[in-house]
């Protein structure tokens, strides 16, 4: 979409409806959960030293880790021992170290590696604690990132630093209105991890430094420096601006996915930008799976039915997503969510048809983007036309080309019409125009009109005398009568043809009839 053209703000207002993006006073800083559960960690200083302090960063210095050491901070019954590069227990550390060490490294100039969460930290500080997991068990270390806001999205690898900057920009203002949201709603002190938010993908990928080191780390800091305190805002609110890697081409509603009430920012809306070749899941086919494997992967939510015959009866989302769908069985019958057939078959997502190709490409699924998804959830699947394609949706359908290079869309009366002169293999042929409304023509200002230019004919559509179809010699004579522009006017019917083989078309203004010979009349003359 960035690359479309599209503003960081354009992108963000269009996937979280009706909400606006501004800067606004968030935490001084964030908490942010890296390691839970540990027995040990293992600091490795890098660029100089790093200090253990007591307590915070401002308490007793206990230990200073050189430059290239590993050391490790072990959990012990009910404070930390410190073991130096040797393996030795640190002296003077036993029994002096209390259940919180803070590692200091940012005013030093160095950074720190902990190894447990596999990445390097360079700014704020950590602060490791003790603490029991559950009633009886063995005390364990947690380690906590506390830094400002900028300096936690700087180290946020969520997307590529290689993408356009409006698109790094948008994801930067979606971390961060989802980082202030949290705050707001739970607090800094979450149970499980004691932190305002996860550095993993319960919440957000935190990889600190790695982030700023890796290829065009820059352009990605760049990005939060531009966004600086900017947020998107329901109301005056920074809203859960939750997001994806994939939506195969349409978001959904928040209760649809995990129930709860409706947000009123997330609505399913079309994701235009989801159909690129970098995103390998843009479209995808899982199967074909025998009854027996359909059967045993989904028992766990029908319970014994018998062997699967068949699906039905699905309710969809917006997006297409299955809410629910009955499973027919050989005995019995079930109904099952969409998150549980998408937990039993593997399936990368519940926006699936069963038995049916509705996946929507090529050029086709071009037009479809750029139509914001107008034509609605897909009803069958792409068919060869000579000369092009066909792919039906709920308003409509769209059609391929070739020939000319082109793709539209035809809905309504017009595509109404269409099918009923037969489309691509009826008089019309394939349709070489979209659908051009017409304005400047007398009596259109107050009445819809339109018109479709085909191979071998054209559509006229007028609100008040309907959608006709001419061809032949009759729009010939139209033609040359300049039209709908002309004393004919619009069509009221579309070409009849005689038992004689002489048609004829009826129009506000008279008639044109054609004979068998290719002579012409039209009344009144």
């Amino acid at each position: 979409m960035a690359k479309a053209g599209w503003t960081h703000q354009d992108i963000l207002t269009h996937y979280y409806s009706g909400t606006t993006v501004a800067p606004v006073d968030g935490p001084k800083t964030l908490r942010i959960g890296l390691l839970q559960g540990a027995g040990q960690v293992t600091l490795r200083a890098q660029g100089g030293p790093v200090e253990l302090h007591e307590g915070g960063p401002a308490g007793p210095l206990l230990a200073t880790i050189p430059d290239g050491q590993s050391w490790t901070v072990q959990a012990s019954s009910s404070s930390f021992l410190i073991l130096d590069a040797t393996g030795a227990q640190f002296a003077g550390a036993a029994g002096s170290v209390s259940s919180k060490v803070a590692v200091r490294y940012k005013p030093l100039g160095s950074r720190v590696d902990l190894a447990e969460a596999g990445h390097t930290y360079a700014r704020g500080y950590l602060q490791l604690a003790l603490y029991a997991p559950c009633e009886g068990c063995a005390p364990k270390v947690r380690a906590v990132a506390i830094l400002a806001p900028q300096a936690y999205l700087y180290g946020l690898g969520e997307v590529p630093s290689s993408w356009p900057a409006e698109a790094l920009e948008a994801q930067a203002d979606a971390a961060r209105s989802y980082a202030f949201n949290m705050v707001a709603r739970a607090g800094q002190h979450r149970a499980g991890c004691d932190c305002a938010l996860y550095g993993d993908p319960r919440d957000q990928v935190y990889v600190g430094y790695d982030k700023e080191a890796g290829t065009g780390g820059d352009r990605w800091v760049a990005a939060v420096d531009a966004t600086k305190g900017e947020v998107i805002l329901s109301g005056t609110q920074p809203i859960s601006a939750f997001y994806s890697a994939s939506s195969g081409g349409y978001t959904e509603n928040n209760e649809n996915v995990w129930g709860g009430t409706p947000l009123p920012y997330l609505r399913g809306v079309c994701d235009p930008g989801d159909y690129t070749s970098a995103n390998p899941y843009r479209t995808w086919v899982v199967g074909a799976l025998s009854a027996e494997a359909v059967t045993a992967k989904l028992r766990p939510w029908t319970g014994d039915i018998g062997t699967v015959t068949k699906f039905g009866q699905t309710a969809r989302g917006v997006s297409g997503r299955i809410e629910a769908i009955v499973v027919a069985g050989s005995t019995d019958t079930a109904t099952i969510t969409g998150a549980e057939l998408r937990t039993g078959l593997g399936l990368r997502d519940d926006r699936v048809w069963i038995n049916s190709d509705r996946l929507v490409r090529g050029t086709i699924r071009t037009t479809y983007d750029d139509l914001m998804c107008a034509p609605g959830l897909p009803t069958g699947r792409r068919v060869k036309l000579d000369g092009g394609a066909r792919q039906r949706f709920a308003q409509g359908a769209i059609y391929v080309n070739a020939q000319r290079n082109l793709t539209v869309w035809l809905y309504g009366p017009v595509q109404q019409a269409y099918v009923t002169a037969g489309q691509a293999g009826g008089p019309l042929g394939l349709p070489r125009s979209a659908i051009v409304r017409l304005t400047t023509v007398p009596g259109c200002d107050t009445d819809e009109c339109d018109r479709v230019v085909f191979e071998t004919g054209r559509m006229y559509f007028k609100a008040s005398t309907g959608a006709w179809p001419l061809y032949g010699p009759v729009l010939d004579v139209f033609l040359a009568h300049k039209g709908v522009m002309g004393k004919l006017g619009f069509p009221a019917s579309g070409v009849v043809a005689e038992p004689d083989g002489s048609t004829s078309a009826t129009f506000e203004g008279g008639t044109v009839t054609c004979a068998t010979d290719g002579s012409c009349s039209r009344s009144p003359a």
